[in-house]
């Protein structure tokens, strides 16, 4: 599913962005095309001008096997053919009421006979004052002045080559810019995809582990039942027996429910109004309150906070935070040691501090240790939790717009939280 999603992310962003070329594509040929058919424009005005502003002029006609000539015999450029132009280049013709014409003025260029037949009555041939024609890559207009009409033909030839090149040029250069394109957005995706595929596998994961943690009570609930179904005439005190281990079970699944419950509203991203919160108050009455914990496992909680420490906040869920920590401090503390627990100003805001002798957490393990449902093999079996509290932790202390790290090492464990 996530190498699917992938290619759509690419075949997305592929179609975006080759919409956006193609419509570069044809601005820019729009506009080539617009500045060559002014070209055409202005030379066929300018010819039009010299025609009627100096007279007619009819050069002689010089015609040998080699094409026109001019002057000096230099070979002149012969419009309405194939042969390539790089300027505009005109030709004028004048026609009578009986539809003969001869040549007037020529600009750089000439014409054979048979392509200024063609073009003379087909221009002629048609209502419009002005044309094109594709066929011999010339565009004409018409100027009638009583019984006489003149017909100016200019080159097309530099309007469509130059055309062709820029279209040419820029598609190859927007195709290339397209390939680019292709491997930045298949680098791009991969990392756009990513926190998709951790999330994916981080949901998996989750389900598994909660699946996992909700099979074991949930068999010896259905397991003490069917005893109980089975042997009716037990006596009350073995009753009891299989009664208080369904109970014990159904605490346990109603104790994990909860901590997923907390899980999903803590992760929930709403607005919060922060006030200022008296973070040394809060942390003397909350180690207050754990300190029978503590004392049922055989574990002292020392602490140094320092007076009057105060940083904008939620309090409800900065004593939640320290809760958990030192819940989960006191849990793998060994009996007869003690989690300390410091409070420090720091700047403008404070650092927090939980710490406890143990077993070190292994280090590839750290990174997975706000993760939901982490927790090591030995954890599993001996403290009974169900790994959604660091998750809960890291999700309080984003809200509370701290950060919060683990450090494991010579022996112990530090949670540090920076508000």
């Amino acid at each position: 599913m996530l190498k699917r999603l992938r290619w759509r992310f690419i075949l997305f962003n592929m179609l975006l962005v080759g919409v956006a070329f193609l419509v570069l594509f044809s601005a820019v040929c729009v506009v080539s095309y617009r500045t060559g058919k002014a070209d055409v424009d202005q030379a066929i005005e300018t010819a039009e001008r010299r025609a009627f502003g100096a007279g007619m002029q009819t050069p002689p006609d010089r015609f040998d096997g080699n094409g026109p000539r001019g002057d000096g015999d230099v070979r002149l450029p012969t419009i309405g053919g194939k042969e390539e132009m790089s300027f505009v280049y005109t030709v004028t013709v004048v026609v009578n009421s009986e539809g003969n014409y001869f040549r007037g003025d020529a600009f750089g260029a000439e014409a054979n006979t048979e392509i200024l037949d063609k073009a003379v009555k087909t221009a002629m041939a048609s209502g419009k004052v002005s044309g094109s024609i594709r066929s011999l890559n010339l565009a004409w207009k018409k100027v009638s002045a009583g019984e006489m009409t003149t017909i100016i033909f200019a080159s097309t030839d530099h309007l469509w080559s130059g055309l062709r090149t820029t279209a040419l040029t820029t598609g190859g250069v927007l195709l290339g810019g397209l390939v680019l394109f292709f491997g930045i957005s298949y680098l791009l995706s991969g990392v756009v995809i990513r926190p998709t595929a951790q999330a994916w596998e981080q949901q998996k994961r989750f389900v598994a582990d909660a699946s996992h943690d909700l099979k074991t009570p949930v068999t010896v609930i259905l397991a003490n039942t069917q005893i109980l179904q089975s042997a009716p005439e037990a006596p009350p005190e073995e009753r009891a027996k299989w009664l208080e281990g369904i109970a014990e079970e159904g605490e346990r699944m109603k104790g994990m429910i909860n901590e997923m419950l907390e899980l999903a509203q803590t992760e929930q991203v709403e607005k919060q109004v922060f006030s200022p919160v008296n973070l040394s108050d809060a942390t003397e009455r909350t180690l207050l309150q754990m300190e029978p914990l503590a004392f049922e496992k055989g574990v002292l909680i020392e602490s140094e906070i320092e007076p009057a420490v105060s940083v904008p906040g939620i309090e409800k869920n900065y004593v939640r935070l320290l809760y958990i920590l030192v819940d989960n401090a006191v849990k793998y503390c060994p009996a007869g040691e003690a989690v300390k627990v410091a409070l420090a100003r720091s700047g403008s805001g404070a650092v927090l501090t939980v710490q406890n002798k143990g077993e070190e957490i292994p280090a590839e393990e750290l990174p997975h240790i706000f993760e939901r449902f982490w927790r090591a093999d030995k954890a599993r079996e001996t403290t009974g939790g169900f790994g959604l509290g660091l998750s809960i932790a890291k999700n309080l202390a984003d809200g509370l717009r701290a950060k919060i790290s683990v450090a494991s090492e010579q022996g112990q464990t530090t949670f540090t939280v920076r508000l």
